[in-house]
This record gives structure tokens, C-alpha cells and sequence, in this order.
């Protein structure tokens, strides 16, 4: 009877420190939560409900999965959002939840769609992509898209020059928008870093682009 109630009682603790950590994680995210919100608002950017579009690029680059929070606004005049989304994979023994975020810019048209991620050498064995004309630029990033000349007249070699000194920037012309994504959280920072990698990009874009294969 006394073991009996002493595993009852050594239970009860281990329950209520169980709840007592969980609510101190999810008052730490509330806060953390509302700290981010409060600076994101200094550049105008405030929440917005989860775009199905935006979240359909994600499911597209990773796997399905939920959206989370978003924030809309502009960066120098172009209409911006950024979403956060997680997913979950599993090796049929366990599973793990993921969190990435994605960024996108508007464009002034509607671009067919082309992809610039980075490569290696297990990517290329399975599947091949465009060729471009610098080798240097085809080691380090994979372009997937259905019009050879549209991805050439996209990535000139100016544009694959800057590429390559910025090779951590993923992108994707989808739509009216330039979207990046990452893996994580996103953190104001590495936001405002993304957001001027990605106007580098648009800065790079030919007017022609625009003009010739703009919807």
C-alpha cells in the first residue's frame, strides 16, 4: 500500500513537471511570437491569413504539410510575403516535424516557371536539367524548366555570375512572384539578407524577359 502510493505520488510529479515545462514552452512561443510580430511591424509588415498559393510552392518543394504564420507588406514598392510551414517525414519507425519558411516578392508580370536550386552530384545521377553556358554555374545549381531558351534568356551570364557569388539563394519564378525558401523559423535578419539577395535577382532580370514572356 505505502509503494503504491509513493509510485502514485512520484507519477503525479512527473505529470505536473511535465505540464509545467510544456506551459512555460508554449508561454516562451507566445512571447517569442509577439516579439517577432512587434518588429516585423517597424517595416510595415503585419500578419496576414496563410496564402493557399504560397503554400502550394511549399508543398510543391518539400511534401505536404501545414501553413503557418504569415506576414504581407512591401520591400521598395514590391508587394512582399513571407510564410512559415511545416511538415512531417517518417522512416517508419519514428517521424520528425520540419520547419521552413518561404519569401516571395511580386513580379510586374506573370513568368513561365523555372527553378534555380543547388546541385550535386547524386541529383544529376537521377534526374538531368539545363545546361547553361558557364560549367561553373551548372556544377553548383540545378535549373529546371520546360523552355531551353526562355531559362537562357533568364539566367544571361551576368545573372549566373552574381548566382555564384551568392550561392546559398534558391529561387523560383512562380507566377507574378519570385519565391525563396529556407530551412527554419524565419528571423528578421536573415529575412532582410533574403530580401535583398532576391531584388538582386529581379535587379538582373532583362526587360525583355518581362516583355516577351510576361503574362
Amino acid at each position: 500500500m505505502a509503494l503504491m502510493l509513493v509510485l502514485y505520488l512520484v507519477g503525479g510529479v512527473v505529470v505536473v513537471g511535465g505540464t509545467l515545462a510544456l506551459l512555460a514552452y508554449v508561454k516562451r512561443r507566445r512571447e517569442a511570437l509577439q516579439q517577432r510580430a512587434h518588429a516585423m511591424a517597424q517595416y510595415g509588415w503585419f500578419p496576414a491569413p496563410p496564402s493557399p498559393w504560397l503554400a502550394e510552392v511549399a508543398a510543391r518543394l518539400y511534401t505536404n504539410g501545414a501553413p503557418g504564420e504569415m506576414f504581407a507588406g512591401d520591400f521598395r514598392g514590391r508587394g512582399l510575403c513571407v510564410l512559415e510551414y511545416r511538415y512531417t517525414t517518417s522512416n517508419g519507425k519514428s517521424s520528425q516535424t520540419h520547419t521552413v519558411h518561404l519569401v516571395a516578392l511580386n513580379l510586374p508580370a506573370a513568368l513561365p516557371p523555372l527553378t534555380v536550386s543547388h546541385d550535386s552530384a547524386l541529383r544529376r545521377a537521377f534526374s538531368a536539367d539545363i545546361e547553361l553556358e558557364s560549367q561553373a554555374f551548372n556544377d553548383a545549381f540545378r535549373v529546371d524548366c520546360q523552355d531551353q531558351r526562355y531559362a537562357s534568356a533568364v539566367l544571361h551570364p551576368r545573372l549566373m555570375e552574381w548566382m555564384l557569388a551568392n550561392p546559398a539563394l534558391e529561387w523560383q519564378l512562380a507566377g507574378n512572384a519570385l519565391v525563396s525558401w529556407a530551412y527554419g523559423a524565419f528571423a528578421i535578419p536573415d529575412l532582410l539578407a533574403r530580401l535583398e539577395a532576391l531584388q538582386g535577382v529581379l535587379d538582373r532580370i532583362p526587360p525583355f524577359v518581362l516583355r516577351d514572356y510576361g503574362a
